[in-house]
């Protein structure tokens, strides 16, 4: 016999908060970064060595940062994810249960 599969809605539901909440947490630490990167700029110099530097860096710090963004909607959509499946079991645990009586 196969095993069984079990879902615990409310067990799932608390995950979706925690996901949601670490993506909160994720974001407003990728803002107080970019905060304090953006006076930066331009920080590789204006002379050959500098220029040079910056045309590899530059590229790569946006992809890091694009994939901090990824990182941040991707924890939020799971959790928006885990909150909708949660209540899709609730709500289907409630239709299936037999009511007897008037």
């Amino acid at each position: 016999m196969p095993d069984k599969f079990s879902v615990v809605p409310e067990t799932m539901l608390r995950a979706s908060a925690r996901f949601s909440l670490e993506s909160e947490l994720l974001a407003s630490a990728l803002s107080r970064l970019q905060a304090s990167l953006r006076p930066l700029g331009g920080m590789c110099g204006n002379d050959e060595q500098g220029q040079k530097f910056g045309s590899g860096y530059d590229p790569n710090a946006k992809n890091l940062e694009l994939a901090f963004q990824n990182l941040v909607n991707g924890l939020d959509a799971i959790g928006r994810g885990l909150e909708v499946m949660s209540i899709n079991y609730q709500g289907g645990d409630a239709a299936s249960r037999v009511r007897t009586g008037g």
